[in-house]
């Protein structure tokens, strides 16, 4: 009986690492019965912005470059992708930018693919990078909290 157990259990687990992440699926594009299957898995599997995303806003747009201020967000670094987005029209998307340079406070982002002509009105979103969980403060003041109790916990126990 407890082999069924075990058995029923592996293949559970085995089912569930099969399947791919929820968020790298092809995004729903409101097919109907006209659009191909092939069309509906090409789609781009991010279709929305991270809700983290910061907003900075845009100073100076040029020709083809767009400037702005990263302000305090020190992790604003050259070949980050960006977003500009029209906050009037509910953050529809306006176009794609490159970071080229981060300088004296102000950040040039290069425009990558437009769907239409970027404008001071416009804001710019970023997604942070993510940190690897050894760089991050909570994991090591969790590990010091841990030690500190474990360590208090041991000695009470080990003292007479």
């Amino acid at each position: 009986m407890v082999r069924v157990s075990a058995a029923k259990g592996l293949a559970i687990a085995l089912a569930i690492a099969s399947c791919s992440c929820h968020r790298l699926r092809p995004v729903s594009t409101g097919a109907d019965s006209t659009t191909s299957p092939e069309s509906v898995r090409t789609a781009t599997p991010f279709a929305r912005i991270p809700r983290e995303a910061a907003r900075f806003e845009i100073e100076t747009v040029d020709d083809s470059t767009a400037r702005f201020k990263p302000r305090e967000a020190l992790w604003v670094k050259s070949g980050m992708t960006a977003y500009a987005v029209d906050p009037i029209n509910r953050d529809a998307l306006v176009a794609r930018l490159r970071v080229i340079s981060v300088w004296n406070e102000t950040a040039v982002a290069v425009v990558t693919s437009q769907v239409t002509r970027i404008t001071p009105r416009h804001v710019v979103l970023l997604t942070p990078p993510i940190v690897p969980w050894w760089k991050s403060r909570r994991f090591w003041m969790g590990a010091l909290l841990g030690s500190l109790v474990g360590g208090a916990i041991g000695g009470a126990l080990a003292s007479p």
